[in-house]
């Protein structure tokens, strides 16, 4: 192969690896799907569901206490919150997703996730919601392995 082919081939090869970046498809995305239609990204939810799973193994170990102290109330109401800004990066049922469980489930989960607070902010803190957080995430979970 002549050198000016090896360079041209080179140069086409990088064009095409730098053009498939995650930000460079991210700027097509944008102009080329609907403005209703949420794109998450396989490492997005991936990393997201990670910190769920996360946030739900301190949430069960903080309520495992038959007496829970005002400082596990407290970050009780702290995980939950965080649970939902993180339910919340992932769109809402209005939105249309490449993930169709997550895009027909979010809200649902978002309005458990409310309940479960507003329990424990209750006076007295009611805990039952909030103990059977696990259980929502069966919504999507469950119904994975019933689609395949």
């Amino acid at each position: 192969m002549n050198p000016y082919r090896s360079a041209l081939l080179a140069l086409g090869i990088a064009v095409v690896v730098t053009g498939c970046s995650e930000r460079a498809l991210e700027t097509v995305r944008k102009v080329t799907y609907p403005p209703d239609f949420n794109h998450v990204s396989q490492k997005k939810l991936q990393g997201t569901m990670d910190q769920f799973a996360w946030y739900t193994q301190l949430l069960q170990k903080n309520l495992d206490n038959p007496q829970i102290t005002p400082e596990q109330r407290l970050q009780t109401v702290q995980i939950l919150k965080k649970m939902d800004e993180l339910a919340a990066e992932l769109g809402s049922q209005s939105l249309r997703s490449n993930h169709r469980q997550v895009s027909e489930n979010i809200d649902a989960f978002r309005r458990d996730i409310a309940a479960a607070r507003e329990g424990v902010l209750q006076n007295p803190p009611d805990y039952n919601k909030a103990r059977v957080v696990p259980a929502y995430c069966l919504r999507c979970h469950s119904l994975g392995r019933e689609r395949g």
